[in-house]
């Protein structure tokens, strides 16, 4: 989502940009930040019992680089990122993560703004990362992309599809794990709803991660159905025994919707969510805090769903 939402976009939480102006550390303070996650998954599953191959096999397997391929899905684009491991391990199921683009932005903004490919090329070779499948779709909502991934009044249903279509769809086309080992994550408005999907739909989702997201629905977008579609609120409500790992993350410098990151962080905590990971990166909001987030996100991934058995 770039500065050219901010013309559109009325994020009701205004009070919280004053008390947080104080609270953003310096650059040199905030990369001394402590990847550490605040409390320890120790009910997250490991992939150790899933993926039946020694760890020299997967570290041969993951030196190889992997490749993406297109689709189209219910009138949807759709980039794939496969890893290369799926060429050698062909017998082997694989995690998914589901990367959803701010607004505007699209499908491709993933490979020219992020890099992800490479990005996870060098994860997966470092053995940082297991060897995951990534999604990358296209929202194309009906008001000029601008859906925030969610069913609207003005007639989206874009996190029924998703959810309804993308999801199947991959778990056919593909070797997958399913849900115990399938993530979302998404920037910006995509962070909104990689949330207020998830949110939506417990037990689909196993990892969920945002970068400089909102948490507020727009009521020019959701309307009268505004408060069933902000994590903000639904979040308090949402069942303890259904939470995921969730992933937080904000620009030290953004003064556009890292107010309501810290809000939401602040929500989170009271309510004991775990387990969780929260960060302030360099950067305003845009691809310098965004690739951090994403990449620093996935490391915590690696921890969580283990590379090797």
């Amino acid at each position: 989502m770039s500065g050219q939402l901010r013309k559109r976009t009325t994020i009701a939480i205004a009070a919280v940009a004053t008390a947080v102006a104080g609270t953003v550390a310096s650059v040199a303070a905030v990369r001394a930040r402590d990847l550490t996650p605040q409390t320890t998954p120790t009910t997250v599953a490991s992939l150790a019992d899933c993926v039946p191959v020694s760890a020299a096999t997967q570290r041969a397997a993951a030196s190889i680089a992997g490749h993406t391929e297109q689709l189209t899905s219910g009138g949807h684009s759709v980039i794939v990122y496969v890893p290369g491991a799926s060429t050698t391990l062909t017998s082997t199921a694989f995690p998914v993560v589901y990367f959803l683009h701010g607004s505007p932005g699209n499908a491709q903004s993933w490979i020219s703004g992020g890099n992800m490919p490479a990005v996870l090329d060098s994860m997966i070779a470092a053995g940082t990362l297991p060897p995951i499948i990534a999604v990358f779709p296209d929202d194309q909502g009906v008001t000029a992309d601008d859906s925030y991934w969610g069913d609207t009044p003005l007639g989206d249903t874009v996190e029924t599809w998703l959810t309804g279509t993308l999801v199947p769809t991959i778990d056919a086309r593909y070797r997958t794990l399913g849900a115990k080992y399938r993530g979302i994550a998404g920037l910006s408005a995509g962070g909104f709803g990689a949330l207020n999907i998830s949110i939506h739909h417990p037990g689909m989702f196993s990892f969920v991660a945002s970068y400089s997201g909102v948490f507020t629905a727009p009521d020019r977008l959701f309307g009268s159905e505004s408060a069933q579609n902000s994590p903000v609120l639904t979040a308090v409500t949402f069942p303890s025994t259904d939470r995921t790992p969730l992933y937080l993350g904000r620009g030290a410098d953004d003064t556009e919707f890292g107010p309501d990151t810290t809000n939401f962080i602040a929500t989170v905590q009271s309510l004991g969510w775990a387990p969780l990971h929260t960060e302030t990166v360099p950067g305003p909001h845009s691809w310098q805090a965004w690739s951090v987030e994403a990449r620093d996100s996935l490391t915590w991934l690696g921890q969580l769903w283990k590379a090797t058995c």
